[in-house]
């Protein structure tokens, strides 16, 4: 969930799947089946740890989403709000890292 809800695969669906009427996008297999989700490898203690955290941030991003119908304050709500912000970075920053991208979009080819 936190690789497919990720502004990297946002991306991947507005340059690669068609747009329909009404901005939204056709997410049909034929543009889908090579779709660059990347797999873990679970011999990989670091790859485990990406895992890991990422599993936990997508639980507390649930989390957090259950919670905000439920403010009562103005001020409940907006620091529920500030707290998914910063969980969704998180989510984004992390998926950088699992695809070795750069801020810029450049992927690291290791040189």
């Amino acid at each position: 969930m936190g690789i497919l809800n990720s502004q990297v695969i946002y991306y991947l669906f507005r340059s690669i799947l068609p747009k329909l009427r009404g901005n939204f996008y056709e997410p049909s297999y034929i543009y889908l089946k090579d779709f660059p989700i990347r797999t873990i490898d679970f011999s990989d203690p670091a790859d485990v740890a990406r895992h890991d955290r990422m599993v936990a941030l997508v639980e507390q991003m649930l989390a957090l989403h259950k919670q905000l119908p439920l403010a009562r304050t103005p001020h409940e709500q907006t620091a529920l709000e500030r707290q998914i912000e910063a969980t969704d970075r998180q989510i984004d920053a992390l998926v950088y890292e699992l695809y070795a991208l750069t801020e810029g979009g450049d992927r690291d080819c290791g040189r």
